[in-house]
């Protein structure tokens, strides 16, 4: 058994209209940015000692990117969530000495950071590509996450383009018409591997995707941008300490 695998398109604009972004929601297709945000301020700014200074001790909510109960949900200070993750410190094996899934990891995901800290709101400016005529509801969120954090296969609940602003993400996207082929206790049993210095099931090779058509993958780095259409299943493995951007653009009843 060897699955179908495809690299997600690449295009190199520097800026994108929305015209050509809404083609884009129209062909319902992931895509990648390679320039996009390599200019942003973000991208210069944002090292971990500015997050540190400008955030510093705020309360966060860490959660398991298991998408499960609520207590998985630990709050902690910022400052010692970020040197937890810069530094590695989060256990990656369990009381067994067993390798714990990577979306068991704690990850500061969907971080309101720019409703509570005004001063990071024009660092990145992946907003710009929605029309607020469409969707009229445009949410940011800050992912700041450890070497092998991941969020476990899910859907958005809008368009989403997701940013990176330091560190590197391994994306898997599987399209609607796979998604109910995919084998979700096949994926509880085994990670997906990314090379082979990580622990799991390589892709290519992995049971959860045997029966689905193709399976699309790609790894952005600093600088680089995704599409993410609402209703693709995807899965992200943060290959390093990574700090990302997502904007989802949703069409909300009013």
């Amino acid at each position: 058994m060897v699955v179908n695998i495809e690299s997600i398109k690449r295009v190199d604009n520097k800026t994108i209209d929305k015209d050509y972004f809404y083609g884009l929601i129209k062909e319902n297709q992931p895509i990648v940015f390679s320039q996009f945000a390599k200019d942003w301020d973000a991208i210069k700014k944002w090292t971990p000692e500015y997050l540190l200074d400008k955030v510093g001790k705020h309360q966060v909510d860490v959660d398991m990117c298991t998408f499960g109960p609520m207590h998985d949900i630990k709050r902690m200070e910022f400052s010692e969530y970020l040197n937890k993750s810069l530094n590695n410190e989060f256990k990656s094996v369990d009381e067994n000495g067993n390798k714990l899934r990577k979306c068991k990891k704690p990850y500061l995901r969907n971080f309101a950071l720019f409703d509570e800290f005004s001063e990071f709101k024009d660092d990145v400016k992946n907003e710009v590509v929605f029309n607020t005529d469409i969707h009229n509801m445009v949410v940011r969120g800050a992912f700041i996450g450890s070497p092998d954090s991941a969020t476990d296969f899910h859907k958005d609940t809008g368009d989403n383009v997701v940013a990176v602003i330091r560190g590197a993400k391994y994306v898997i996207m599987v399209p609607p018409e796979d998604e109910n082929n995919i084998n979700n206790d096949k994926l509880k049993e085994n990670d997906v591997k990314y090379n082979e210095n990580d622990h799991g099931v390589p892709i290519e090779q992995h049971p959860a995707f045997s029966n689905c058509k193709k399976v699309y993958t790609t790894v952005l780095t600093a600088g680089e941008s995704i599409y993410i259409p609402i209703n693709w299943v995807h899965y992200v493995h943060n290959l390093e300490f990574t700090v990302s951007v997502s904007c989802w653009g949703k069409k909300m009843i009013i």
